[in-house]
């Protein structure tokens, strides 16, 4: 009987270090494929917005842009993102005036978004480690959902996580586009699907292992 326990204990011991080490090895393999899908996902966006430059269409120059800049340094304007045509506290406190008054106002003239900074700084370091971050805990969340699937193939991780992306294009650049008709509209969908493609492209072969 004392043999029986300690052949019961030792399996035990056995089972559980065999259940612990292969935890270890999924975690280990899940962190390595998070960095590996985060890099994805920060040298697409560096192809996207520098290299290929398929947002161009919203980052334009105009020779104009020191003279603007001058002049909104005059006005002595706070930092934040301005709605330039929206209407005053005065006129969306009544809402009778907003709804004629204003809407004759505004019918047929120019409108802009501003986002106004006092400061243009060039070290650019910390933006690309909280971009860098960012992106790999984009990649652990999408590997912990695509390991969730049962009897996953590429198919299913490819178009999940093309979903996810596409998801997340349309809650908010397309709903932004849809108001504000952001130029670049069709870059962002190339963002929503070439690298959230690769990345369940890259889980189907972790999750076959």
């Amino acid at each position: 009987t004392t043999a029986s326990q300690c052949k019961g204990v030792a399996g035990l011991f056995v089972h559980l270090h065999c259940t612990s080490t292969k935890h270890l090895d999924l975690m280990k393999r899940l962190l390595l494929a998070s960095l590996a899908g985060g890099l994805i996902l920060f040298f697409w966006q560096f192809l996207s917005f520098a290299a290929l430059n398929f947002h161009g269409s919203a980052q334009k120059y105009t020779p104009l842009d020191q003279d603007i800049l001058a002049h909104l340094a005059e006005l002595d304007l706070d930092e934040g993102m301005y709605a330039l045509g929206s209407p005053s506290p005065e006129e969306r406190a009544d809402p009778d005036g907003l709804g004629a008054e204003y809407m004759a106002r505004m019918e047929g003239q120019p409108h802009a978004v501003l986002n106004y900074r006092n400061e243009w700084s060039g070290n650019m370091m910390p933006n690309l480690l909280r971009s860098l971050v960012m992106n790999v805990l984009t990649a652990l969340l999408l590997f912990w959902l695509l390991g969730q699937i049962n009897s996953p193939t590429l198919g299913k991780c490819i178009g999940i996580a093309v979903a996810v992306g596409f998801v997340g294009f349309m809650f908010y650049p397309y709903s932004n586009f849809i108001w504000y008709k952001n130029p670049d509209i069709w870059a962002h969908l190339a963002d929503s699907v070439v690298p959230f493609a690769l990345i369940g492209l890259l889980s189907s072969r972790l999750l076959e292992r």
